[in-house]
């Protein structure tokens, strides 16, 4: 109430309002002179406030604790642990975040408590953070997840009372933390209230089954394909897709099947019906309204559709392996639109064979622009560890000298998604040190080598540190430009050496 008083009076201005008789009283309470000019009351008493909003929140009266007694206690962490944790969640070493959470895991020690606050802020904002941080926390912390407003989309509780005549605030936290413990169990939850609830409600609950999605919510889903409100039609078919092999899945493959024809000189042809389908568009599955591709309105449709055939489909439709399907996409009359549409379908289904497909079939045909594109830089992220490194090694080898910014191998490493293994590593780094010491001036397309740096310091391995301390010409005329970054590279490897040291569990048996 204080702090809208004194927004709403600084709005106006103290020549047309004055501040509530109550606020005032409030703000001589915590020391403020009312007594003043009506301006100095106000700019002091927003000065304080501002600083309580930001450090602080009301408590809850009456929130009792709901979970399970703390049997599973992890140790806490030692201090030389703790202080390198501070420096992750607090100073510069941000980005070393997931890398602490998993050396934390491993190790078995619970999160500095002091830390929670800001943690459980982030994980508010960012769905796949809460999925990192989740596993990490104790029972007692998820009742700390009650006291604060800006966590409730957070809060969980465990089955308690008839589920049928709790709240739907309440129902979301339980069934939060059903898909996280019991996934199995959520459907039953949900069966028996499911007549009861609005459109809205749906859709909210509906929207929690993506955690732990299996096909056991299958059935289940397929009956909200009938419902009468297109938002939760909509959003149980966008989680029925993303479970394979379901019937909707087959409709939609044989109905986007019946627009291609392959001709006689091999050509992929896309004929984009003159309509929408009928029960494509009940089920909200046209999302574009804008579309890009020759052919107008109808093409984008296709588009839509294509976007959710799982490509391996196309493969035993044409009876290709999965390089020959996607050059007979490549080679068709809309090979933009094909191509897109097979690359957003694999994102959706996370088929890594097509992803990496895809980016090798652009990379060996020069195709810049593709890669260089939004859809590429997906992709790229996409890719798993192991199939990045073995993209990189092989450029490596094909390429000596430096990186081009705009080269394939410069946008996948800059994208910084992925772990890098020693020797992608170490040839990068030494080739950047070759060039560097043998540099005579500053070249400027060589700036992303700073990004580069960036993401060596917290993807490569720290065993590389080592090899990096040593051969580097610092009287290069190059030199006073690197230096900076070179060093923030050296010391972010060597705070994540100390790191893993500080939470190797062979050093806490």
């Amino acid at each position: 109430m204080i702090w809208e008083a004194l927004a709403k009076l600084a709005l106006l201005g103290t020549e047309r309002g004055q501040l509530p008789h109550k606020v005032q009283e409030a703000l001589g309470k915590v020391g403020i002179q009312t007594a003043q000019a009506p301006e100095a009351v106000l700019l002091e008493g927003a000065a304080l406030y501002h600083q309580l909003r930001r450090a602080g929140f009301p408590l809850q009266k009456g929130a009792a604790a709901t979970l399970r007694p703390d049997t599973a206690k992890r140790p806490a962490m030692p201090p030389r642990a703790a202080r390198q944790m501070e420096h992750v969640i607090r100073g510069n070493y941000r980005d070393a975040l997931p890398e602490a959470f998993q050396l934390t895991a491993q190790a078995g020690y619970a999160l500095p408590p002091e830390h929670l606050p800001a943690l459980l802020y982030k994980a508010a904002r960012r769905k796949n953070f809460w999925k990192a941080l989740r596993p990490l926390l104790e029972p007692s912390d998820f009742e700390f997840l009650q006291l604060n407003p800006d966590w409730a989309g957070l809060t969980e509780c465990p089955t308690a009372g008839d589920w049928s005549s709790l709240s739907q605030e309440t129902r979301l936290q339980m069934l939060r933390h059903i898909r996280f413990e019991q996934s199995e169990k959520a459907i039953l939850y949900l069966q028996e209230c499911w007549e009861e609830l609005t459109p809205p409600e749906k859709k909210g609950l509906l929207g929690l089954l993506e955690t732990g999605l299996s096909a056991a919510d299958q059935l289940f889903l397929e009956t909200q394909l009938e419902d009468s409100r297109k938002e939760v039609r909509q959003a149980a078919a966008r989680l029925l897709l993303k479970i394979p092999d379901t019937p909707l899945q087959d409709t939609i493959y044989k109905e986007a099947a019946s627009w291609l024809e392959v001709q006689k000189d091999g050509r992929l042809d896309l004929h984009a019906p003159k309509q929408p389908v009928a029960y494509f568009k009940k089920l909200g599955l046209y999302r574009t309204k804008k579309h890009k591709y020759a052919g107008g309105v109808h093409a984008g449709q296709a588009y839509d559709i294509l976007s959710l055939v799982p490509p391996k489909r196309w493969e035993a439709h044409f009876g290709k392996p999965t390089l020959d399907t996607l050059r007979l996409f490549a080679r068709g009359n809309q090979q933009i639109l094909l191509t897109d549409a097979v690359a957003n379908a694999a994102l959706l289904h996370q088929d890594h064979r097509w992803i990496e497909a895809l980016l090798r079939h652009w990379w060996r045909t020069d195709n810049e622009a593709r890669w260089n594109s939004a859809l590429g830089k997906a992709l790229m992220a996409a890719l798993p560890d192991a199939v990045f490194n073995d993209i990189m090694s092989q450029y490596l080898r094909q390429h000596q000298g430096y990186i081009e910014e705009e080269s394939f191998a410069g946008q996948l490493l800059c994208l910084g998604s992925h772990q890098w293994e020693s020797g992608v590593a170490r040839q990068v780094l030494s080739n950047f040190r070759e060039w560097l010491n043998a540099a005579q001036s500053v070249y400027w397309n060589l700036w992303h080598y700073k990004r580069i740096l960036q993401v060596a310091a917290f993807r490569g391995p720290v065993s590389v540190l080592p090899a990096l301390q040593t051969g580097w010409n610092t009287r290069a005329p190059a030199w006073s430009n690197w230096e900076g970054d070179i060093d923030r590279c050296l010391k972010t490897l060597a705070f994540r050496k100390d790191l893993q040291d500080a939470l190797a569990p062979s050093k806490n048996a």
